[in-house]
């Protein structure tokens, strides 16, 4: 009875392990679908800095989050929209109080519209912004361009 338990765990070993190999629970959190994870630059640069929003031609709301060097235009710099010029974008180390973080989120009392305007991000997206934004607040510089 003991063999044939060991037998059958081998088994079931072998083949979950065999069935996991490749996938991914979330592609989405990877810059090429699997093996590099996307950075806060690549998320801004995929789906804020599109053409006429927060690029490097356009600067919606004079923000771009496209050229090197986001962190200098967001970190302790207070937002634009009327009525939220005193909400900072960016609090080093605390999401929670930056309001860049609430526009992606969608947070009752936001200025405008959640962020990016015609999506909503995926999840994996959102943790890799508020864990850049938790960084941030390590070293006071966090890494460049947001990665």
């Amino acid at each position: 009875m003991k063999r044939l338990a060991s037998v059958l765990f081998v088994l079931a070993t072998a083949s979950g392990g065999a069935a996991c190999v490749g996938s991914l629970a979330d592609p989405d959190a990877f810059i090429d679908g699997g093996t590099i994870p996307k950075d806060a630059q690549t998320v801004f640069g995929e789906s804020c800095a599109t053409i006429g929003c927060h690029d490097d031609a356009t600067t919606a709301s004079n923000l771009n989050l496209l050229s090197p060097g986001v962190e200098s235009r967001v970190l302790n710099v207070n937002a634009t929209g009327v009525g939220c010029e005193a909400r900072v974008l960016v609090v080093a180390g605390d999401p929670n109080s930056s309001y860049l973080f609430d526009k992606v989120l969608g947070t009752i009392g936001i200025c405008g519209s959640r962020m990016p305007l015609l999506s909503i991000l995926p999840d994996s997206d959102v943790e890799v912004i508020r864990e850049w934004i938790i960084e941030l607040g390590g070293s006071g510089q966090g890494t460049p361009d947001g990665g």
